[in-house]
């Protein structure tokens, strides 16, 4: 019997089956591939917005003269916060900085002579249809002012 027509026939339905299943499988990867970049930026904003928390609860006039948050000295932001009952501030304040991938708008609100309200939203810079951006809600005790 006569097999060299056979062996290419086999090798070119084996390449057409190979070709079959990279075109099925490469989507789902590129999907999870994207899947995973959102995830990330989504931990970024989270982080972002938990840490300034976190750097506004623990605040102490005494010893956070270097602490920043984004382009704005902690001590400064602290000071603008207790100057109104309701106030709204957008870091970085260099809008046009492209240092940044994120930015920060925290809104105050005081609910009593002790707590605060505060809501932390982190969206990024450029417009991204599959993540707009992430907000935290919470009260915290106001931060005490040097010779209060």
């Amino acid at each position: 019997m006569n097999k060299k027509g056979f062996l290419l026939a086999e090798t070119i339905m084996g390449l057409f089956l190979l070709g079959v299943i990279a075109v099925s499988c490469l989507p789902i990867l590129n999907t999870a591939i994207d899947n995973m970049r959102i995830a990330k930026h989504k931990m970024e904003m989270l982080f972002i917005a938990e840490s300034t928390i976190e750097q506004i609860k623990a605040f102490d006039y005494s010893w956070t003269d270097e602490e920043h948050i984004f382009d704005m000295s902690l001590k400064v932001l602290i000071d603008t916060l207790h100057d109104s009952d309701a106030i709204a501030v957008r870091l970085p304040l260099d809008n046009k900085s492209e240092e940044y991938k994120y930015f920060c708008t925290i809104y105050k609100k005081n609910n009593s002579i002790s707590l605060w309200e505060l809501e932390i939203e982190v969206a990024p810079y450029k417009d991204n249809k599959k993540i707009k951006s992430i907000e935290i809600l919470t009260f915290i005790p106001v931060p005490i002012v040097d010779g209060e």
